[in-house]
């Protein structure tokens, strides 16, 4: 069960909720045997979407909180030098794969602002991906 608190206590840290952490665990669990069902949730938590909001809030952190701000909203400290400003990533409804596909090429990329750089070259695929699935959370409901 120490895995399962471990897990319920990263997804604390995420916009998820715990509740929605529990109802993954006992899933999870489900497909295991009830032998190693610690190891198991381990090991099958990574591969949840809480899990990738949690890696994806790092990957914003160490790259985007400079421009979109700590909260998504385009208010962090180099977003005066930005003309346009950096986008509100909380009020955007673009959907996901467009999300994939800035983060990759960047605003000149798919004709937009060429202040937001292109990041396929820094981050990898499993980074893009979590800080897609990080930045849905954030958007308000």
């Amino acid at each position: 069960m120490r895995a399962l608190a471990w897990a319920l206590v990263l997804t604390a840290l995420s916009p998820v909720s715990a509740f929605a952490a529990e109802a993954g665990a006992e899933q999870i669990l489900k497909v295991c045997k009830k032998t190693d069902a610690e190891d198991c949730i381990v090991r099958e938590f990574k591969h949840t979407v809480e899990a990738a909001q949690i890696r994806g809030r790092s990957v914003y952190r160490a790259y985007c909180v400079l421009c979109h701000g700590e909260s998504g909203l385009g208010d962090g400290r180099a977003a005066k030098v930005h003309t346009p400003r950096p986008a509100n990533l909380v009020a955007s409804q673009v959907p996901p794969e467009y999300i994939e596909l800035i983060v990759r090429k960047g605003g000149a990329g798919v004709g937009r602002y060429a202040g937001m750089p292109p990041w396929s070259d820094q981050l990898t695929d499993e980074q893009i991906n979590d800080v897609k699935q990080f930045l849905i959370a954030l958007r308000k409901p």
